[in-house]
């Protein structure tokens, strides 16, 4: 028998729960199924059990999930007079289907807020009703007369109303906790999710999130190859369900049901960390971060800015998680620019450039020894020679007093610099809503602004730290520094290769060949800047930084070379306590 004939005195009952109402048993689907049978046998409407339709009803019951306020708001004016919308309740859009074609006699909703709670679905049910299909609501009767209709239009004003007033209330209470620097969205990897006022520190994640920031300032590591590393430290998203198929949504299975799910992070992931202002206690509030309420920060604001400036560069990864690894692989450079790339012949590791057109460079292989022998003559000149040492005895006394005064006047400059930039960025807060008003910033300057100063703050504060220490305080770290730069020397002659690797990594960033010689090279931070002191005083090779970035070095300032280059160690080998305290991890495993 065709469909058509069998169910044309029959009715469906249509249920729906919307995802905006609040929690109670008479919006469950439950309720609304017992309340619409109990109205049917009691009206002696036939219903159409027997009707079983995949995705759409089961025994003549729809069940929908579904926002009822939630409407198309695009149309269509065609030239024939007719106005097209979406309808965006799937299965109500195929039970006015069948009612228009006359499938089934009509339809048993519990309220006229179940069936319609916006003006696109109010104008179908009542066009439906005029095409004499029999609509029925078990908790209301609405006749055909204009008391009737004044009724049912009424129930469908305070529908729409009640669902605009839900739409409201949220928004009010999103925007309160926006207001108080609440948290309402869900916290990146490391942290959980206790409700808007709690984000604490995931104890699992947390500390490999750190890690990941300390590895790529460092500058050594891409971020491909930091979710690889990472990936072995077994750090995953944090576990979420899956979306619901459409026949898992058509026949409303509760998203509770489905499993969480952790998925290992990718590079992706890792970009997204690495860009976060979250991690230094800062919350997205419209378009601008501002100062959590709700959790702590994981990284100090000097370190994140750092890595701000490093994804602008594109870093290039000098560690490899699973290629082999060659001693200077992506650290050896021809002048032209070109990467040395390492093979193996005869059991003999080479290195080999393919070069640009016109590089004047006449032997563009290499073999790995010839470039260790290179980078050992260079370390043997990172220390403090036993006659500079000598010459720091000998003058101590006199220079640290100069050193002293000298450092106290930068100081009061940072200082300075510090309380100006502060003011800036109080100026720009409290100031916020007049500058907006006048058209004298925008939202994007603003935030912008605010970036630029609190990474300028970030450096002055750091070189504050560096510059609150005393001069002898800072003479003995340097002198500290020099010895395990000179114990790293040591170890370097007498390492594996895997090991040159890690002491080429920690202090070389880059290394330039011409013709099989070692023309140029660039050290980091302590290092570049003890090396410098000998390309400047001694004639030596140069290294790619130079004098631009040691000024202090340059000849002409009160008081000896030796001390100029001192305090300019000193700031520089702060920033190189991790690699110091690796070196003489490695020299304390060599003894």
């Amino acid at each position: 028998m065709d469909i058509s004939d069998a169910y044309k005195q029959r009715y469906v009952i249509y249920n729906r729960k919307s995802t905006d109402d609040a929690e109670n048993q008479r919006n469950s689907l439950t309720y609304q199924r017992q309340r619409n049978i109990e109205f049917a046998t009691r009206q002696n409407l036939p219903l159409a059990t027997a009707l079983t339709i995949q995705g759409f009803c089961t025994n003549g019951i729809i069940d929908e999930s579904h926002s009822g306020f939630k409407e198309e708001d695009e149309f269509e004016i065609r030239s024939d007079g007719r106005v097209q919308y979406r309808v965006l309740r799937p299965k109500f859009l195929k039970l006015a289907e069948l009612l228009k074609n006359g499938t089934i006699r009509g339809a048993i909703f519990l309220c006229w807020d179940r069936a319609s709670r916006n003006p696109h679905d109010d104008l179908i049910i009542k066009k439906l009703t005029r095409a004499g299909c029999d609509i029925r609501f078990a908790e209301a009767s609405y006749d055909s007369t204009s008391a009737g209709e004044l009724h049912r239009d009424i129930d469908g004003v305070f529908a729409a109303h009640y669902s605009r007033s839900i739409s409201e209330k949220v928004k009010n209470a999103q925007k309160k906790l926006r207001a108080e620097r609440r948290c309402i969205y869900s916290a990146p990897v490391g942290y959980l999710d206790r409700g808007s006022d709690s984000k604490p520190l995931d104890p699992e994640r947390a500390p490999v999130v750190k890690r990941i920031f300390e590895l790529y300032a460092g500058g050594d590591w891409s971020i491909r190859q930091l979710a690889k590393w990472a990936q072995t430290q077994g750090l995953t998203k944090k576990p979420i369900r899956r979306k619901r198929t459409k026949q898992e949504i058509a026949n409303n299975v509760d998203v509770s049901s489905l499993p969480k799910i952790s998925r290992p992070v990718d590079h992706k992931s890792i970009e997204y960390i690495l860009a976060n202002p979250f991690y230094i206690g800062k919350v997205k509030i419209g378009d601008n971060y501002e100062i959590s309420a709700a959790h702590q920060p994981l990284i100090d604001t000097a370190l994140f800015f750092r890595v701000q400036k490093l994804l602008k560069k594109r870093n290039v990864s000098v560690h490899y998680i699973d290629k082999l690894a060659y001693t200077y692989r992506e650290l050896v450079r021809c002048e032209c620019g070109r990467v040395y790339t390492p093979y193996v012949k005869k059991g003999i590791v080479y290195y080999r450039s393919r070069c640009k057109s016109g590089c004047t460079n006449k032997a563009p292989n290499l073999k790995e020894v010839e470039i260790s022998a290179a980078v050992q003559r260079v370390m043997d000149e990172i220390y403090l020679s036993d006659e500079e040492l000598s010459e720091i005895e000998l003058r101590a006394k006199s220079e640290l007093g100069e050193l002293s005064r000298r450092r106290e006047g930068t100081l009061n400059d940072l200082h300075g610099r510090q309380r100006c930039i502060i003011a800036d960025l109080d100026y720009i807060t409290e100031n916020k809503i007049s500058l907006l008003r006048t058209g004298a910033m925008n939202p994007d300057t603003i935030l912008a602004e605010q970036n630029r100063l609190e990474a300028k703050l970030a450096v002055v504060n750091e070189e504050i730290k560096i510059y609150a220490e005393s001069a002898s305080d800072m003479l003995e770290f340097v002198l500290t520094f020099s010895e395990a730069v000179k114990n790293a020397g040591l170890y370097f002659d007498r390492a594996l290769d895997s090991e040159k690797r890690d002491i080429t990594a920690m202090i070389f960033s880059e290394l330039v060949f011409k013709d099989r010689q070692l023309v140029a090279y660039q050290a980091k931070d302590g290092f570049g800047a003890l090396l410098s002191r000998v390309s400047v005083f001694n004639g030596d090779l140069p290294s790619l930084e130079g004098v631009i970035n040691h000024p202090k070095l340059a000849i002409g300032l009160p008081g000896s070379p030796l001390f100029r280059t001192i305090e300019s160690v000193y700031v520089q080998a702060q920033k190189s306590m991790d690699r110091i305290r690796r070196l003489q991890f490695l020299h304390r495993q060599a003894a």
